[in-house]
């Protein structure tokens, strides 16, 4: 990667729809890393602090797990499945290629909902993988189909899955698009970095899953954790690594120091384990030299008036949380103003645009949120409308005056 001098950042897409904005920051690049692909983002808002040919389209390997444990988290919260429930092994989910990542399932085991899934997410099993898929949905098809369906929910248009493990080349992803999967992954469930993908080893098989009349392994065996990062690098507690020989190595690593959680991707390194751990480190290190997640005091907008509406006044809410990730140097002290309108025709729609927050550090911007109706309020009846025309009416002439 060709390593630039100075790197301008738009950390937030502008549109009409936006609830916040950011500004462009002046802030050196990372140094280059082992990758064909890479995004460092936010987990306060996805915005993004770096990327080099994010949207180069790489198989995802065993990143693929991440949408696999995210659907499978989310029957579990629906209720379509309890971790504890037995899962009975078959021949088809043990019969794996053996060079591939297994948790070494056997035909006849009968295993817990939640060890597939610590399967998956400490030591990349494939076959927790599809067996998985086959309980959740009766096949490895079936299962790609409800993948894709929820990568085209988040706008995911070039992520695309054949299979839940990773083991297939013909899996397709970004490293802007896994970015925003795996926060997506970490918004919905929360819980799993600590239950599940900051965990460095396992333990199996034991002797509560071999099958009927096999005896249990003579040794306690712990199978270790391809991400050497839990071990390496202080405050990171997941997320996936990936590897096969037509994407190379691939890694989505999440760390927090002191309130600030940023997500790296990258995919396509060359240089094996030992470069995968480098490259995610040095972004790291570069994301905490460089940015804050801060949440500076928010002040309180007061209520607009609304002519002829039902109510006389209409609340404004912010429309996005004013936590939002700043160059380092910028936050020493953060102020806020309020720029809103103090009256509006009713009727007026929950949601309706009427303001903004404007956050600065010295003489710079450094965020603007939104500030929206918090509630509709329609038009009132016709003495209602009648009074504050009249109203309206005498002020126009008396101001006038």
């Amino acid at each position: 990667m060709k390593k630039v001098a100075r790197l301008f950042l738009v950390l937030a897409i502008v549109s009409a729809a936006s609830a916040a904005e950011s500004p462009r920051f002046d802030v050196a690049a990372p140094p280059a890393v082992d990758a064909r692909s890479v995004i460092v983002i936010d987990m306060a808002n996805g915005d993004v602090l770096y990327e080099h040919d994010a949207d180069l389209v790489i198989p995802p390997a065993s990143l693929t797990k991440i949408m696999t444990m995210m659907l499978a988290l989310d029957a579990v919260d629906d209720g379509r499945i309890a971790l504890t429930d037995r899962i009975d092994i078959t021949k088809q989910d043990a019969t794996l290629p053996y060079r591939s990542s297994l948790m070494y399932l056997q035909e006849g085991m009968s295993v817990p909902f939640d060890d597939l899934l610590r399967g998956m997410a400490v030591i990349s099993g494939n076959d927790a993988a599809l067996t998985v898929a086959r309980v959740l949905a009766g096949s490895t098809a079936a299962f790609a189909e409800r993948m894709n369906a929820e990568a085209d929910r988040l706008g995911l248009t070039r992520t695309r899955f054949v299979e839940p493990s990773g083991l297939s080349e013909y899996n397709s992803t970004t490293a802007r698009e896994m970015a925003t999967l795996a926060r997506e992954y970490l918004l919905r469930h929360p819980a799993a970095l600590a239950d599940y993908h900051s965990r460095t080893t396992m333990n199996f098989p034991r002797a509560d899953v071999m099958p009927v009349g096999v005896d249990p392994p003579a040794i306690k065996i712990l199978l270790q954790t391809t991400n050497k990062l839990l071990f390496s690098y202080d405050g990171c507690d997941g997320l996936k690594t990936g590897y096969i020989d037509e994407s190379g190595y691939n890694l989505v690593a999440t760390a927090e120091r002191d309130g600030t959680r940023v997500i790296v991707v990258t995919l396509g390194g060359t240089s094996g384990p030992g470069g995968r751990e480098r490259s995610g480190k040095a972004l790291l290190d570069w994301s905490f030299s460089r940015w804050r997640t801060v949440k500076p005091a928010a002040p309180a907008p007061d209520a607009v008036r609304a002519w002829g509406g039902a109510s006389e006044t209409v609340s404004l809410v912010y429309a996005d949380t004013p936590v939002f990730t700043v160059p380092a140097s910028l936050t020493g002290r953060i102020d806020a103003r309020i720029e809103a309108e103090t009256e509006v025709d009713a009727p007026v729609a929950a949601g309706t645009r009427l303001g903004r927050v404007v956050f600065t550090s010295g003489d710079s911007v450094v965020r603007r949120i939104d500030l929206v109706a918090a509630e509709d309020v329609p038009q009132g009846n016709l003495l209602i409308r009648m009074r504050d025309a009249i109203i309206r009416f005498f002020r126009r002439v008396f101001v006038r005056g």
